[in-house]
């Protein structure tokens, strides 16, 4: 009886840990920007080309992505970029086709 129940538990810890493992690595929450960001997004003239731009202007560590939105063309997705408080950075897309039909900023909290 002793045995079985030792290895019912330790059964249940190797599961445990599996399913605490399968948690996603980014546990960070992804939001539009808000009050500790400030985002300015341009598109050239010729609709082609755009440029997001985020500035932290919160007090602690965030990550911003930009993802231009683009006509028939498959999407376009910058990288995560790490900004410090008081630190502003962009990414820029260049959609073929019809052109960007939008610029969209996912930000992250660190």
């Amino acid at each position: 009886m002793r045995s079985k129940l030792r290895s019912l538990t330790v059964g249940a810890l190797l599961l445990a840990g599996t399913v605490l493992q399968a948690a996603p690595a980014e546990a960070a929450v992804m939001r539009p920007p808000g009050s500790g960001e400030s985002c300015t997004y341009s598109v050239a003239a010729d609709g082609k080309y755009g440029t997001g731009i985020c500035k932290n202007v919160g007090d602690h560590m965030i990550e911003v992505k930009f993802i231009f939105v683009c006509g028939w063309a498959p999407d376009l997705e910058s990288p995560w970029i790490a900004l410090a408080p008081g630190e502003s950075d962009g990414g820029h897309g260049t959609c073929g086709g019809t052109g960007i039909g939008s610029i969209i900023a996912e930000v992250r909290d660190l």
